[in-house]
């Protein structure tokens, strides 16, 4: 019953300027007659993409919108829309992690509750979004579904960031959704964490208490700006900026990483919640 609500809305062009978005590439291909790899080939992305794109599980980037109107000689149509779908796709207070992440060039992050957004599967992030209180419609959970699996394409990117991840072993063990899609989302970590640019951590329950207390954060690096630190609460977030406050994060992760298994005893603790999910 979900499954035919969500795939309802996405059906509806008039659910949200996201939904509009997908009907009227999927809407211009028709006209022009293309296939989606020849659309993707005219944008320069994968049909896997564009399929995304028009099933609403990603959110156009302005790259995606300027290309498509190229192609379809569409006068701006869809950078005008892609600018609304951003607008109306992600909380004011988030719109500035999004810019901010796609920019860094290494990401740290520690989180004691879930699996982090970044190397979320789909099915796990919609259960982490559906249990959101007060509950969210199917449109605006498909919505943020979609921005997180959007922020994730920064690390298919010809340079990625660094990306270091912390996780307490509370995270591998709260079922978000069934087994099955546990299951799914510790295989997909493990598969991420064999990526030369990508570091997975957990911190094993037997630490005990550990230096963040277990609330979570993410340090953001760049070239030529300052490092900056995000703190987020349950209906809004904060930068940290000033250097002072900066390093008391940065020393706070150095001390998670020293409480931390190793990357690879960390696959084996994932490798083996995994196999009981799969059972």
């Amino acid at each position: 019953m979900v499954r035919e609500v969500i795939r309802s809305v996405n059906n509806d062009p008039s659910s949200s300027p996201l939904a509009f978005f997908a009907a009227e590439v999927k809407r211009l291909r028709g006209i022009a007659g293309m296939t989606q790899e020849q659309l993707a080939e005219a944008v320069n992305y994968s049909p896997a993409t564009v399929a995304a794109i028009e099933t609403c599980r990603v959110i156009p980037s302005k790259e995606f919108a300027g290309n498509a109107d190229k192609a379809f000689e569409s006068d701006g149509h869809f950078a005008r829309l892609q600018h609304l779908v951003e607008q109306t796709s992600m909380l004011p207070w988030f719109r500035d992690r999004f810019e901010v992440e796609r920019k860094a060039t290494e990401i740290q992050e520690y989180e004691s509750y879930v699996i982090p957004g970044l190397v979320q599967t789909e099915n796990y992030a919609r259960c982490c979004v559906s249990a959101t209180r007060p509950a969210l419609t199917a449109d605006a959970i498909n919505r943020a579904v979609a921005l997180r699996m959007t922020r994730q394409e920064i690390l298919d990117q010809d340079e990625p960031p660094r990306l270091w991840l912390i996780i307490d072993e509370a995270a591998l063990h709260r079922i978000n959704g069934s087994a099955e899609v546990m299951a799914e989302q510790l295989k997909h970590l493990l598969r991420m964490s064999e990526r030369p640019n990508i570091v997975v951590q957990v911190i094993p329950d037997s630490e005990g208490s550990t230096a963040a207390g277990g609330r979570p954060f993410t340090i953001l690096s760049f070239v030529s700006e300052r490092t900056v630190v995000y703190i987020e609460d349950l209906k809004s977030a904060r930068y940290a900026r000033r250097p002072d406050e900066v390093s008391v994060y940065a020393l706070t992760f150095d001390h998670l990483r020293s409480s931390a298994l190793t990357d690879k005893k960390s696959r084996t603790l994932i490798q083996e919640a995994m196999r009981r999910y799969a059972k």
